[in-house]
Formats: structure tokens, C-alpha cells, sequence
């Protein structure tokens, strides 16, 4: 999952100083263990908790947590006697995430090997979509619930443009002219790879901004379409964004190009792709200008964008 861009934490990456980890210490006037805590902390602050029910997993509770039994009896406790009793460390887990359940119970997904039963879910998540990670395709749809959720916390915004370093700089210079006015006054944010600062990874800085884009801005022209890195690297990610999360594509011909045998062909074009355009954009380019800024402004969304709008999506294992 790390590979597919997800922030994975496991306790085995603290407790042996993994991936720049540091196992949890002693809070000051807290009589629990500090690995109790962590793992409390790491529930509330995750996008998504995958919960890998087995019998064993199950087990440390005979009642499967169910209502009552012996973890929910337990749960009713006051804290002081909650934690001077002697139980499962995994009942501090159960009891962090039945409190994430009331406001967020999409975050807990249910995974295994084999197929689904209930006596081997806890009883307060029997309502959640179990996977069966040896089912075929089951990887790639944990993989998109968990970008489903965090979504729900980290919504796409702003515009990222894509275009080619080839081509006339002229084309790129005039639209961001055009839609300056969307910065000032709505704080849209707009991306190019102009905002690449000296020393920053210019790749990971690229897919970063993709993946908070909520509208895509592509010139198109025969040095776009021939651009190893816009055709390996950015189109296949936004096309997917396109797909599964909404992200709304717009493309301006800035020269004729094969467009229609490209992926781009099945998007609506900003202006008519096949209509011959002058060698360099004119000073006031109002027919570019009039097609994309109205839409641009109806999908890219308003307001700043919150610090963590930048951040991969968490998961807590």
C-alpha cells in the first residue's frame, strides 16, 4: 500500500524504529501504558482502520463484543477501573474505534482472507463491507475505498495545469492572465510546475499537487501529446481522478495535434479542437479566456486550502 501512495502505520514500525518511527513513550501523569495510547491516538487520527478479523482476532473477547458481554461490560467502566483492570490489549482498540464508529464508521473496513463471517467480525462493525483480500481485484478496491474516505476528510480543490515545456510559453502566461482574477478574489488556488521550488522532488511535487486537484487545465498540442512524462505519468493519473473521484478535466487545442487518438479525445474540448490557431496566443485571447474561466469557476471549488490538503491518505493497520 505504501507503494500506491498510502501513509501506513503499523506498531511493528515503532517498536523497531522503522520508516523514521520512534516507539510511543511515557505520558506525564498517565497511568497507561504509552503503547495503549499510541494505538488509541492512531485510531482517532487515521483515514481509514483496517481491522484483520480472524478467529484469534475476534477471540480476545468470548462475546465477540457484542452487547453485553464481557468487552462491553468492561467499556461501561470509569476509566480509573477500566485501566486498573487486567484485559486484552486489543480491548483499547475496540473501545477507540466503537467511539470513532458514531461520527466516522466508514474509516473501519473489515479485511481477510476467506470468505465472509460474521462470527469473526466484531459485533459493534458486523454493518461494514467485509473484503476478502483472496478475492480477485480485492487489493485494488481497498485501495479505493480507503482513497473514498479520505476524500470525505481531504476533498479535492484548485486547478492544475498541464502543459508542454516545448510549446510557447506565451499559451500558459495568457491563461493564468485570464484566471488571476479567480486567485485574488476566491483564493482558487491554481498549479503549475512553475511552483517548483530549487531542491523540492520534482516528481513527488508534481504527483502531490495532482492528487489534491479538483479540475485539470491540459494545452494540448502535438509536444504535449509527444511528452513522455504528461502521457506516462499525468494523464493516467488524472484520467483515474476523472474516474473515480470526480476530477474534471478541460483541454485547450493551442495547435492541431492527433488528439483523437489519444485519451483525451473522449473529454470535451474548450474551444473546437480542429479549428486552426494563430502561432502564438493574441495579447487577449477572449475565446480561451470565455470557455475556460466560467468552468473553472463553477468546479474548482473556493476557499484555502487546509494544511492537510497536501497529505497522503492514512491508514492505520
Amino acid at each position: 500500500m505504501r507503494a500506491n501512495g498510502i501513509d501506513v502505520r503499523l506498531d511493528v514500525y515503532f517498536r523497531d524504529n522503522l520508516r523514521g518511527f520512534k516507539p510511543p513513550q511515557r505520558v506525564a501523569d498517565d497511568p497507561r501504558d504509552p503503547w495503549l495510547i499510541w494505538s488509541g491516538q492512531q485510531i482517532v487520527e487515521a483515514d481509514a482502520v483496517l481491522m484483520f478479523c480472524t478467529p484469534q482476532y475476534v477471540d480476545t473477547d468470548p462475546d465477540h463484543g457484542a452487547k453485553p458481554g464481557g468487552w462491553w461490560n468492561w467499556c461501561q467502566m470509569r476509566e480509573a477501573d477500566r485501566i486498573a483492570t487486567q484485559v486484552p490489549a486489543l480491548w483499547w482498540d475496540w473501545l477507540a474505534i466503537a467511539r470513532e464508529c458514531t461520527d466516522r464508521p466508514q474509516k473501519f473496513i473489515p479485511i481477510g482472507i476467506g470468505p465472509y463471517h460474521g462470527d469473526q467480525i466484531p459485533a459493534f462493525v458486523r454493518g461494514a463491507s467485509y473484503l476478502n483480500l483472496s478475492d480477485e481485484g480485492a487489493f485494488d478496491a481497498l485501495l479505493r475505498r480507503i482513497r473514498q474516505v479520505w476524500r470525505e476528510r481531504v476533498p479535492r480543490r484548485g486547478v492544475f495545469i498541464s502543459y508542454a515545456h516545448k510549446d510557447d510559453q506565451a499559451w500558459l502566461d495568457n491563461l493564468l492572465s485570464h484566471l488571476s482574477w479567480l486567485k485574488r478574489q476566491h483564493s482558487v488556488e491554481f498549479w503549475t510546475d512553475r511552483e517548483i521550488e530549487p531542491g523540492d522532488k520534482w516528481h513527488e511535487t508534481i504527483q502531490a499537487a495532482l492528487d489534491r486537484a479538483k479540475v485539470a487545465v491540459l494545452l494540448v498540442s502535438p509536444d504535449f501529446l509527444a511528452s513522455p512524462y504528461i502521457t506516462n505519468d499525468e494523464l493516467p493519473t488524472m484520467l483515474e481522478a476523472a474516474e473515480t473521484e470526480g476530477m474534471k478535466i478541460f483541454w485547450i487545442p493551442v495547435r492541431p495535434s492527433a488528439y483523437k487518438h489519444s485519451p483525451i479525445a473522449k473529454f470535451q474540448a474548450a474551444q473546437t479542437p480542429d479549428k486552426p490557431r494563430p502561432s502564438r496566443p493574441r495579447r487577449r485571447s477572449r475565446p480561451m479566456a470565455s470557455a475556460v474561466v466560467p468552468r473553472t469557476t463553477r468546479r474548482a471549488g473556493t476557499g484555502r486550502r487546509s494544511p492537510s490538503g497536501s497529505r497522503r491518505p492514512s491508514c492505520s493497520c
